[in-house]
């Protein structure tokens, strides 16, 4: 497996309800900071993307938004200039995620957060990719998802050896630790 150094993170435009969902992205930040992560993310100043951003920027931390001219256009972008990618739209965005990283990380989010991770989860399933994709699952946010990709396996629709293309973790350092251990393996999907 190739080395970690950086790492996209998909997250939500609003914090949440729950006040843990904004520490762990702290947590988070922090951790990238001090491990010296490159960030890529969306760029946006507001909800749990504005309290990453700020807080490796704070940190002194490497960070790359890559935020849709739309978004620009709306002043989302909260990033320095020299620090920001504008991309044509949220399709580019992604390739350029893609590109820019060796990692991908969600943290709680809404549906443009769900949509970009099972984006980089179908690419890892057609070996698009072969890069550790991640679920924080700060209390338990993710479950449901978790339970309806099984759902998925179980129904036929996929092979169970796909649930093993992305790691679930509800703390940070068991994420990390899951990450540098993760092994791209598909099964051929193509014979019964």
């Amino acid at each position: 497996m190739k080395s970690i150094r950086s790492i996209c993170v998909f997250c939500g435009s609003n914090t949440g309800y729950d006040e843990n969902y904004k520490k762990a992205t702290i947590a988070l930040a922090d951790y990238l900071a001090v491990h010296h992560y490159r960030l890529v993310y969306g760029g946006g100043r507001l909800g749990l993307m504005g309290v990453l951003g700020n807080e490796m920027l704070d940190k002194g931390g490497d960070v790359l938004g890559v935020i849709p001219k739309v978004l620009v256009n709306e002043k989302l972008a909260r990033i320095p200039s020299d620090k920001i990618i504008t991309t044509v739209d949220i399709s580019e965005r992604k390739q350029y995620m893609l590109d820019a990283s060796d990692a991908f990380i969600a943290l709680p989010g809404g549906f443009v957060t769900f949509e970009e991770f099972l984006t980089m989860l179908s690419w890892s399933q057609i070996n698009l990719h072969q890069n550790p994709l991640a679920l924080l699952n700060v209390d338990g946010f993710y479950d449901p998802l978790v339970q309806f990709l099984k759902q998925t396996t179980e129904a036929g629709f996929a092979p169970k050896e796909n649930l093993s293309l992305f790691v679930n973790s509800d703390n940070v350092p068991d994420l990390f630790a899951q990450l540098t251990t993760f092994q791209h393996t598909l099964p051929n999907k193509w014979t019964n």
